[in-house]
């Protein structure tokens, strides 16, 4: 479930933030959700992954190294 930018602003302006991402790889939707110590990586829904990180863009740095070729 996404919160829309409407909801998100009356959220920050309570003091409660939202951190979220929604990134597009190899044809998947993800989703990049702060929770707790790091990133849960959700695609349709369902948590495929989490990584331990406090910083989106190394979360999803570190989700694309793990996920590719071996000859990339």
């Amino acid at each position: 479930m996404e919160i829309d930018k409407m909801a998100q602003a009356i959220l920050r302006r309570q003091g409660i933030g939202i951190r979220e991402r929604v990134v597009r790889y190899r044809g998947a939707i993800l989703i990049f959700r702060y929770s707790r110590d790091g990133y849960e990586v959700l695609n349709n829904g369902v948590k495929v992954q989490f990584m331990q990180t406090k910083n989106i863009n190394e979360a999803v740095r570190l989700y694309k190294a793990s996920h590719r070729g071996p000859n990339a």
